[in-house]
Parts: structure tokens; sequence; C-alpha cells
């Protein structure tokens, strides 16, 4: 006979394994989800590039695009990079004034807008303002059945409402992105020179000494590669979007959170490639 305290500590271990499971059972199918709307993503890109040949087709749209996400982003996005040079300019200075190296203030904010702080605050501003939206009208259009619409006429909703948003940005954002490194310098030298004594000459011969041309152009390089990952992501969410209204503002916060992670993520890689390959091909 089997005594009753084994008995319970039996049954215990037995709920435990069953809970377990099921936690191991959830987190599988989180994980196949997320895999399969990765791989949906991936599809999508591929489709879009293959597209690419009727890009004279869709012109207008590719046009109304840019209007939206470049000439509308310059503004905030100016003001935001102004604005971090100044305070980067601010907090730093203070810091190497102690040490007698407020010089040096051009080559360290150079470096960071060039190499950093000017491609990712381009992809934030770009994601926040023009990813979300092209989810939420993406998302609007699916679950109002539009797209369905432009399948019955056979017209291909890639070619149509995907590609010239892609494309938009891909044209965009390497020239916000030089936007953003300019008037972040501006901000910076300008504040150097009102509080530290540096003047704009000096800040700028700072900034050469430590800088070269291919920072710039790898600075372009990953704001490219911004905009291919915050394009295909918001429309991936758009035109997947479903349970009406309340979908719609589900994919557009999943956009944007989406949209941040693999933006890090892709810096981290990218600077990983720059640091180990680039540099040694091209200095």
């Amino acid at each position: 006979m089997i005594p009753r305290s084994r008995t319970k500590d039996t049954a215990a271990e037995v709920v435990t394994r069953s809970q377990a499971g099921k936690a191991a059972e959830r987190t599988g199918g989180v994980l196949m989800k997320q895999a399969r709307h990765a791989g949906r993503t991936v599809l999508l890109f591929v489709d879009t590039c293959a597209q690419l040949r009727n890009t004279g087709r869709v012109l207008p749209q590719l046009m109304r695009q840019i209007e939206m996400a470049g000439f509308g982003s310059i503004l905030v996005l100016a003001l935001v990079a102004g604005l971090t040079g100044m305070i980067m300019a601010m907090q730093t200075g203070f810091e190497l004034q102690k040490l007698g190296l407020e010089a040096k203030l051009g080559a360290i904010i150079g470096a960071t807008f060039l190499r950093e702080m000017g491609p990712i605050w381009c992809a934030i501003i770009i994601l926040a303002r023009v990813g979300a939206a092209m989810a939420a009208e993406l998302g609007t259009m699916a679950v109002n059945e539009e797209v369905d619409a432009l399948r019955v006429m056979s017209i291909n909703p890639v070619r149509f409402l995907v590609l010239p948003r892609i494309l938009a940005l891909v044209v965009s954002m390497p020239l916000l992105t030089a936007i953003a490194d300019f008037v972040g310098l501006a901000g910076g030298a300008l504040v150097s020179q009102a509080m530290f004594d540096v003047t704009i000459a000096k800040f700028k011969e700072s900034a050469i000494l430590l800088l070269n041309g291919p920072d710039f152009w790898y600075g372009v390089f990953k704001s490219g590669v911004f905009a291919c990952i915050i394009g295909t992501i918001a429309c991936d969410r758009g035109l997947n979007t479903q349970d009406g209204a309340e979908g719609v503002g589900r994919a557009t916060t999943s956009t944007v959170v989406l949209c941040v992670v693999f933006v890090l993520v892709a810096d981290m890689i990218l600077n990983t490639f720059i640091q180990n390959v680039l540099r040694h091909v091209f200095g």
C-alpha cells in the first residue's frame, strides 16, 4: 500500500509537469507564430524587389509617398537633430572642459551623428510618423476589403500599394539622414562657440581630424537598410490586419514596436559589418 504522503507528492508532481507542458506549448505556439510572421515579411520584401521593374507604372503613388515621408518629416527631424546636437555639446563640453579638452567637441559630436545619431534619429522619426501611418492606412484598406477589391480587378497589391511606399522610404531616408547630420553638427557647433569658446573653425577642424568620407556614407547606407526594414514591416502588418478598428490599432502598435526592435538589431549587425569588413576595404 502506497503511503498517503507519497501519493500527494506524486499528484503534485503530475500537476507541475502538466503546467510546465502547457507553458512550453504556449511558448512554442508564440514562437511558431512569430516565425511565420517573420517569414511572411521576408517573402513580402522579396516580392517587392521582384516588382521593381514596374516602378514606372507607380510613379504618381511614389511621388505622393515621397512627399509625405520626405518633405513632411524634414521639420520635425531637423528640430530633434538640432536640439540633440546642442544638448550633446552642452553635456559633453562641461566634462571635457574639466580636462581641458573642449576643443575635441567637434570630433565627438561629428562621430556620434555621422555614425549613429543621424541614421537612428531618422529611423525613429520615420517609423513613428510614417511607418505607423502606413500600417494604419493599409490596415483600414484591408478591413474594408479594398485590398481584395484590387485583387478582383487584377491589380497586384504589392505593386500598387507596397512598392511605392518602400521605394519612397529608400529614397527619402538617406537624404533625411544627411539633413540630420548637418543640423546636428550645426547645433553642436553653435553651443560650443557660445558656451566653451570653441570657434566654428576649430569645431570643424576637430571633426575632420577624426572623420573621413566613408563615415558619412556608412550612415547613409545604414539609413537605406532601415528604410527597407520599416517599410516592409509596416506594409506587412497593414495588409494582414483583421478584426476591424481594433485590429488597425493593434497593427499600428505592433508596427512601431517591431520597427524599433529590428532597427536596433540591424544597427548592431551593420556596425559589426562596417567595422570588420568595410573599414578594412575602404578605410
